[in-house]
């Protein structure tokens, strides 16, 4: 129940960072984009703090996200292998099940 309800927290705080991002016009150091699309082009300078620290919980770095150091272990794994850090921050990230799943 807790991890559910972490879960369900990360996912509401992505939604008004998401809103207040897009009304606003600004992305501050808190914002988190969820298009899982813009991820294959980023840069890790592109991205906020915030948006960094989520990949940070699925094992990426500055090094390993521009390709100058080994990929982490969950860029391996299906979504049911992630532990539950894993897939809040994911799901944070706009992934669902599936997505995860066919990347």
């Amino acid at each position: 129940m807790k991890k559910r309800i972490a879960v369900v927290l990360v996912m509401m705080m992505s939604v008004a960072l998401l809103f207040g991002c897009a009304t606003s016009g600004k992305m501050d150091a808190d914002s988190v984009r969820t298009d899982i699309a813009m991820w294959e082009e980023a840069g890790w300078e592109d991205m906020t703090a915030a948006e960094q620290a989520l990949w940070g919980k699925l094992g990426w770095d500055a090094d390993s996200w521009e390709g100058e150091a080994k990929q982490p272990a969950s860029e391996d794994k299906y979504w049911n292998q992630l532990n539950a850090d894993e897939q809040a921050a994911a799901t944070a990230l706009g992934y669902t099940k599936a997505t995860w799943d066919e990347e």
